[in-house]
C-alpha cells in the first residue's frame, strides 16, 4: 500500500533511506570498509579510460561508451585475467580542452577535438611547455568528417548564386547591406577557426598546409578580410547556436552562415517548416577543412600502460563498419568510403545525405584542403581576424 506524505510511516522510511544514503557517502568518501563494499573495486582492480572530445559528436559518443563497457565484458567472460573499466568520456570544446592540457586541468588519456587543425599547435604548445620534442600526439585516428560549408537558405541561393568563398566576397562588395552573414569567433570555437583558414585560403589560392606566416601579414589579405567580414553582424561562440539562430530568426535575419554540413541537416527542414524554404549547404569551390574529429590517444606521463591498451582497444571498436554506420545515423561522413559499397550502410547514408537535407549525396564534389602544419602560423590566425573582423 502506498504510504502518504503525513504518515509516521512514510517519515520512517524516508528518515532510513536518508541514513543509508549518508552511510554510503561516508563510506565514499571517507574509503571505510562501508564504501569498499559497496563500490567493491579498488583503483588497482579498475582501468579508468579518460576522454575529452568535441561536443558536436555526443551523441554518437555516448552510444560508443555503453557498447564499449558491453564488449568489454563479454572479453573478461573469455579472458579472465583482464580487468574491469571505468569510462569517463566528458564533451569539451576544442580550443577549451587545448588549454586545460597545457595547464594540466584534464589529463585524458585520448583526447578528440572537432578537426585535427588543433593537433599541430597543441604538439607546438607542449613542446615549448615541455621544453622538449616530444610529440603529445605523435599520431592520430581519422574516422568520421563533415566539412565546413557555407550555409544559406534555398530562395536567397536561388537568387544570388555563389560558388565559394571568393564569390560571396564579390556579392558583399558589389551589394552593401545585402548580406547578413555570422561564423563563429575563431578564439574559442572550432568552427570559426576553420572559416578563418578558409578565408585565408581561399584569397591566397593556395592550399592552408602550404601557409607561412609571411603570407598572413600581406595588406591586400587583409583588406580582402575586412570586406568580407563587413557583413558579419555578430560572432557567436558556439556553432550550435549559430545554426539554431539561422533557424530560429529565418531567411530576413541571416542570409549566409559558415557551418559545419551535419548542422545543415539538423536545422534546415525544421526550418523549411516554418518559412517555407530549406538552409542548404554551398561545398565552396576552393576546397573545405574537414572537421574530422581525430583520436589522438596522448603520448603524456599519466598515461599507463593499461590505459593505454585499452584506448587502442575502444578505437578498434569504434573502427568498425558497424559503430561507424551509427555516426553516420547521426550526419557525420566515414572517412572509409568502402563502407557506402554495403547496401546496409548505403541505405542508412542516403537517408541521411540528401537534398530533402539540404546537402550532396555525392562527397566527390567535396574537395579537402589540409591544415596549416605550422602551429605557429595556427596560432596567428586569431590575430588576423581580430584585425580584419566587423566591429558588431
Amino acid at each position: 500500500m502506498t504510504q502518504k506524505k503525513g504518515s509516521k510511516n512514510y517519515l520512517k522510511q524516508k528518515i532510513s533511506a536518508t541514513i543509508f544514503l549518508a552511510w554510503i557517502l561516508f563510506g565514499f568518501f571517507s574509503g571505510s570498509a562501508l564504501g569498499y563494499l559497496i563500490f567493491q573495486n579498488s583503483d588497482d582492480d579498475v582501468i579508468k579510460l579518460s576522454m575529452v572530445y568535441s561536443s558536436e559528436k555526443s551523441t554518437w559518443i555516448s552510444e560508443t561508451a555503453i557498447l564499449f563497457q558491453e564488449f568489454w565484458e563479454e572479453k573478461r567472460v573469455q579472458d579472465s585475467s583482464l580487468k574491469k573499466i571505468s569510462l569517463d568520456f566528458q564533451p569539451y570544446g576544442s580550443g577549451d580542452s587545448l588549454i586545460a592540457l597545457l595547464n594540466g586541468e584534464t589529463k585524458p588519456t585520448i583526447w578528440s577535438p572537432a578537426s585535427n587543425i588543433w593537433v599541430p599547435l597543441l604538439n607546438t604548445k607542449w613542446s615549448q611547455y615541455t621544453l622538449t620534442d616530444d610529440l603529445i600526439v605523435p599520431n592520430f585516428t581519422r574516422l568520421i568528417y563533415s566539412p565546413v560549408v557555407i550555409a544559406t537558405w534555398e530562395d536567397f541561393y536561388a537568387e544570388h548564386s555563389f560558388n565559394g568563398l571568393n564569390d560571396l566576397h564579390d556579392l558583399i562588395v558589389d551589394n552593401p547591406g545585402l548580406i547578413n552573414m555570422a561564423h563563429t569567433d575563431p578564439r574559442s570555437s572550432n568552427s570559426g577557426f576553420m572559416a578563418t583558414t578558409m578565408m585565408v585560403s581561399s584569397f591566397l589560392n593556395m592550399d592552408p598546409e602550404l601557409m607561412s606566416v609571411n603570407n598572413l601579414t600581406q595588406e591586400p589579405l587583409q583588406t580582402w578580410m575586412s570586406e568580407l567580414e563587413s557583413a558579419a553582424i555578430f560572432y557567436g561562440k558556439s556553432t550550435g547556436f549559430l545554426g539554431k539562430y539561422m533557424r530560429d530568426q529565418g531567411p530576413e535575419a541571416l542570409q549566409v552562415a559558415i557551418l559545419y554540413e551535419n548542422l545543415v541537416q539538423d536545422y534546415g527542414q525544421e526550418a523549411e517548416e516554418r518559412y517555407g524554404q530549406k538552409i542548404v549547404a554551398v561545398y565552396p569551390e576552393e576546397g573545405a577543412l574537414f572537421s574530422d574529429h581525430p583520436f589522438c590517444i596522448l603520448n603524456a606521463e599519466w598515461v599507463s600502460e593499461d590505459q593505454r591498451m585499452v584506448a587502442e582497444e575502444y578505437l578498434k571498436f569504434i573502427s568498425q563498419k558497424e559503430i561507424i554506420t551509427k555516426a553516420i545515423a547521426t550526419g557525420f561522413r566515414p572517412i572509409n568510403t568502402e563502407f557506402l559499397n554495403d547496401p546496409i550502410v548505403q541505405e542508412v547514408y542516403s537517408q541521411s545525405f540528401n537534398a530533402n537535407h539540404g546537402v550532396t549525396a555525392d562527397p566527390s564534389i567535396i574537395i579537402e584542403l589540409q591544415p596549416p602544419a605550422d602551429g605557429t602560423v595556427i596560432g596567428r590566425i586569431p590575430d588576423l581576424w581580430l584585425l580584419t573582423r566587423n566591429s558588431v
